[in-house]
C-alpha cells in the first residue's frame, strides 16, 4: 500500500472537516501518516500513523496539503529533501498552486489511486547566508528568497554580482531572486513578469527601487549570484525563503543564490494548464468576489 503524508492547515480546516475527507477515501487504500501535531484528530485511530516531524516523511511515496499555498510552501523544501510528489487541496483563496478544489476532492482522490495524474518538476533556489567566508545557514526555496528591510524605514543599499561580477547596485527595500514558479507571487506583487515555470530561468526584481533605471532581470540559473549590502544596512535587514523561514543579516554577510540540487515534484491531475490557471487565478481576480 502507499504511505501517503496528510498536512493539514487548522487555520483552514480547523474541525478537520476536509482532512476526514480525505482520510475517509484514503483509508483501505494507504497507510496514512500525519505529524504528532495533529494526533487531536484520532490520538486512537488505527488509520493514521502520527510521527515525529523528523521521520514524517521517510519511505513516504507522497503527500497531500490540504491548505492554501502557503500550506503547500511550508511543505515543500521537505518532500523534495525525500524526493516525492505533493498534491495541494486548495482551501484558500487563490490556490494557484494547490491543484484540487474542495468540491472536487473525492473525484480526483479516485483519479490519484488510477494512476490518471503526471508529475511537473519545478526548479527550487538555494540560498546561503555566508558570513566570514563560512555558510551559516541555508534554505531552500520553491517560490523565492527575498533579501529586505526588518523594520526600520530605511531604504537599503543593494549590490547584485552574478559569479563575483556586479550586475547593478540600487537603492529599494530590498530584492526578490525568484524562480518561474514565484514569478505570480511576491515579484508580481513587485512589478515583476510572470515566467512559465517550464522556464529555466532565474528572476530578479527590486523591490520599491529608488531609481529610475532598476527593473526585473530574468536570468540564467547556471550562475551564483550575490547580493551585499551596505556597511550599516545588513544590522537592519533579513533574508528569507518563501515568506517562512529566514534569518536577520548582519555587518558583512553575504546572501548567495543558485539552484537549488533539489526539485518539488507538484502532482498535476485536474487537466489545468498554467496559462489557465493564470486567466483564471489573476487576471479575472476581482471580478466575481
Amino acid at each position: 500500500m502507499k504511505k501517503i503524508v496528510i498536512i493539514p492547515n487548522t487555520s483552514k480546516d480547523p474541525d478537520y472537516q476536509y482532512t476526514n475527507v480525505v482520510i475517509g477515501l484514503l483509508m483501505s487504500r494507504a497507510d496514512i501518516r500525519m505529524s504528532n501535531a495533529h494526533a487531536r484528530i484520532g490520538e486512537h485511530d488505527k488509520r493514521i500513523t502520527f510521527c515525529d516531524e523528523q521521520s514524517l516523511f521517510s519511505g513516504a511515496d507522497m503527500a497531500i496539503t490540504l491548505g492554501g499555498d502557503g500550506t503547500l510552501l511550508s511543505a515543500a523544501t521537505a518532500v523534495s529533501l525525500h524526493n516525492i510528489p505533493i498534491l495541494g487541496i486548495n482551501l484558500g483563496r487563490l490556490g494557484f498552486l494547490a491543484e484540487i478544489e474542495p468540491d472536487d476532492i473525492a473525484y480526483y482522490i479516485r483519479k490519484l489511486f488510477d494512476g490518471e495524474y503526471h508529475i511537473e518538476n519545478r526548479i527550487m533556489l538555494q540560498a546561503d547566508v555566508m558570513r566570514n567566508g563560512e555558510s551559516i545557514v541555508q534554505f531552500h526555496a520553491l517560490n523565492d528568497i527575498v533579501v529586505s528591510r526588518a523594520s526600520l524605514s530605511r531604504l537599503l543599499n543593494i549590490k547584485l554580482l552574478v559569479d563575483g561580477h556586479i550586475l547593478d547596485a540600487f537603492y529599494s527595500d530590498g530584492v526578490i531572486l525568484s524562480t518561474p514558479t514565484g514569478s505570480t507571487a511576491y515579484s508580481l506583487s513587485a512589478g515583476g513578469p510572470i515566467l512559465d515555470p517550464s522556464l529555466d530561468a532565474l528572476l530578479m526584481t527590486p523591490i520599491c527601487p529608488h531609481t529610475m533605471h532598476a527593473r526585473s532581470m530574468v536570468l540564467p540559473l547556471d550562475r551564483v549570484y550575490s547580493v551585499t549590502l551596505g556597511e550599516q544596512d545588513a544590522l537592519s535587514s533579513t533574508v528569507t525563503a518563501d515568506g517562512k523561514t529566514g534569518i536577520g543579516l548582519t555587518e558583512g554577510d553575504v546572501v548567495e543564490i543558485k539552484r537549488s540540487p533539489y526539485t518539488t515534484k507538484l502532482i498535476k491531475i485536474a487537466g489545468k494548464t498554467f496559462y489557465d490557471t493564470v486567466r483564471q487565478k489573476i487576471s479575472e481576480r476581482g471580478i466575481n468576489e
